[in-house]
């Protein structure tokens, strides 16, 4: 049985008034298939999105107020890993920040020399 592939994805965020899309859904070819077999899988894939990732954090930690520093375009070490996502700075004593992966929501203890470690 054959399966379509539709892949979305806004680049700009004014395209759409309610949030960024990058889903993939798969589908079954035809009408008369979807009739024949009721099986229609959907699979949606999300990313996060900034304020998603620190809300994230403060569900993790709800006693820390977070700073927002950039992404893994800011951060070599995150670019030199291929991870996608936020950092955030602990408003507390200290340089060890946050990282937020963008793609399945880990978070982790980040130092900008490449320390990363999952956080439990």
């Amino acid at each position: 049985m054959k399966k379509a592939i539709i892949t979305l994805s806004l680049i700009c965020s004014g395209l759409l008034a309610t949030s960024n899309i990058g889903d993939i859904v798969f589908a079954q070819d035809s009408q008369e298939e979807i009739n024949n077999n009721n099986n229609v899988e959907v699979q949606i894939i999300n990313k996060l999105n900034k304020d998603e990732a620190e809300e994230l954090l403060s569900m993790y930690n709800p006693n820390v107020k977070y700073i927002y520093q950039g992404t893994e375009n800011d951060f070599i070490a995150l670019q030199e890993k291929g991870l996608k996502g936020y950092v955030f700075l602990m408003d507390a004593d200290g340089d060890l920040g946050m990282f937020v992966n963008k793609d399945d929501a880990k978070i982790y203890y980040f130092h900008p020399s490449g320390y990363l470690e999952l956080a439990q």
